[in-house]
């Protein structure tokens, strides 16, 4: 249940970036109109349990980038950066998970090099940014 734990975490950081504000609200409006309050909780489970996971990480690379809180910044502002200096689109980045001096960035995985060779070495906040492929986790 750890890896549970992990996903719901990056999906809420996923739902923060989501460009679609407008979209949610009116989501949330049918849910809340449908769905009786002791419910939505279940919901929310029960489709966290039928996410085709797989799907979801298959076309994802995850990149290390030397920005995290200590910058002062937030995962959108972040998001915002690695979108303005690769010229790639919102919905190529995946989630952000924000971490004290350093990001992950999960990111389409066929335009990983590219975001890292336009990124790497610009300035964000005063700071040259270093990006590279984040390493595996060892078990």
């Amino acid at each position: 249940m750890a890896d549970a734990s992990s996903e719901i975490k990056a999906l809420v950081e996923e739902m923060k970036l989501y460009n679609n504000p407008e979209e949610l609200e009116k989501t949330r409006s049918y849910i809340r109109k449908n769905v009786p309050l002791s419910m939505r909780g279940y919901l929310l489970a029960y489709l966290y349990i039928k996410m085709p996971h797989a799907k979801r990480h298959e076309n994802g690379s995850s990149l290390y980038i030397n920005v995290g809180k200590a910058s002062r910044s937030n995962p959108k502002e972040l998001a915002a950066f690695i979108v303005s200096e690769s010229g790639i689109s919102d919905s190529d980045i995946l989630g952000v998970s924000f971490r004290q001096n350093y990001s992950f960035v999960s990111v389409n995985k066929d335009l990983a090099k590219t975001i890292i060779d336009k990124v790497n070495g610009k300035e964000f906040r005063g700071r040259k940014v270093k990006i590279n492929f984040s390493k595996e986790k060892e078990n």
